[in-house]
């Protein structure tokens, strides 16, 4: 077994035939609120046999990255795309164990205005559903304004997939320049409309899965845990982005600490923000000065890399509707209490 945070054990030794056995026990008495974990675990221990994703896992879903963006960067793709980038939680290194989805963004030629990518959306998304249907076996195949979601079977395996067209805008799709960001933000200031700005937040997510991804090892694990916590709980009100960029609140709250910090202290205070759910108020200024724009009211985290994208906009827009609350309003809040209830709980946990 996995000795981690614990100092104290009792072994206990049995011959078994030839063989002999020891079996350790650590000395604890509490059990953590995470689905799964035992009294006798250690929380990093939890996050390395449980949490983290094995290296199946992770050689699943690269094989499942490489296979589709062979498949899109052929001649038999009607649309000519300059490259495909890996994004989201894979993208990243915060991926859970089982739990979590591959992102591919793929930058198309001869598309270099919102309005082109927007004519075309429907039929590149209909190109890329007969491409993968011939090339492999899929199923639940659905799509959002800006994405192809599917799952698709590799090496007797399903793996979740979201693939994303975005504009031919930028130089190196994957290493932005400082020049190319502040023209990207100018042009989603004209926007008057969340949809022409969201044609451009996808552009930034290379960039974000950058800001996100040069975070420590400690902080990933920490996301990890935090991601498997919501999931399990089905918390399905917070985005994964959300709980990423609230580890990383946390982390700088704790004046980003020496790595030896325990896991468990970053938790908590995550789960503080959590059952605190009100107060929040999250921004960064790598990319812009948040001053310069409208700052929503709270609860908010902004994206770091896009002025104008709060990634808990969904619970901020309910959360203070006056004396008449419409249904929504109530459906919503009603999970963000339940978020909170479960917060507290997993805060008071963590000793």
């Amino acid at each position: 077994m996995c000795i981690g945070r614990y100092k104290t054990k009792v072994e206990f030794v049995y011959n078994k035939g030839n063989e002999t056995v020891t079996y350790c026990f650590l000395n604890s008495t509490r059990t953590m609120d995470f689905k799964g974990i035992e009294s006798y675990d250690s929380l990093a221990c939890f996050i390395d046999e449980v949490v983290t994703p094995d290296t199946k896992y992770l050689k699943q879903c690269k094989k499942t990255i490489d296979e589709v963006a062979e498949v899109l960067k052929s001649s038999q793709f009607k649309y000519s795309v300059m490259r495909t980038i890996k994004g989201g939680s894979i993208g990243k290194g915060t991926a859970v164990r089982d739990l979590s989805d591959v992102d591919l963004i793929f930058p198309i030629y001869d598309i270099t205005t919102v309005e082109t990518l927007k004519q075309k959306m429907s039929g590149i998304k209909d190109a890329i559903h007969s491409l993968l249907s011939s090339k492999f076996r899929i199923k639940d195949s659905t799509t959002t304004t800006w994405a192809y979601n599917t799952h698709i079977l590799i090496d007797g395996d399903w793996q979740e997939v979201d693939i994303m067209p975005i504009l031919n805008i930028t130089q190196d799709p994957s290493n932005l320049t400082n020049e190319e960001i502040k023209s990207i933000h100018t042009k989603m200031r004209k926007e008057a409309g969340s949809t022409e700005r969201g044609y451009y937040n996808r552009c930034l997510r290379p960039l974000q899965t950058e800001f996100i991804g040069k975070h420590p090892e400690k902080i990933k694990r920490v996301i990890r845990l935090i991601k498997y916590w919501i999931k399990t709980n089905n918390h399905t009100i917070i985005k994964s982005i959300a709980v990423e960029l609230l580890v990383i609140g946390a982390w700088e709250d704790l004046g980003k600490p020496h790595p030896g910090i325990p896991e468990e202290a970053i938790a908590k205070l995550v789960f503080d923000k959590l059952k605190n759910f009100g107060d929040i108020k999250l921004s960064w200024t790598d990319y812009y000065q948040p001053a310069d724009y409208s700052v929503p009211s709270k609860p908010y985290i902004l994206d770091p890399v896009d002025p104008y994208n709060n990634v808990i906009s969904e619970i901020t827009n309910h959360y203070h509707r006056g004396p008449n609350v419409p249904k929504a309003d109530i459906a919503v809040m009603k999970q963000v209490d339940r978020l909170q209830r479960d917060a507290e709980r997993a805060f008071n946990s963590c000793k």
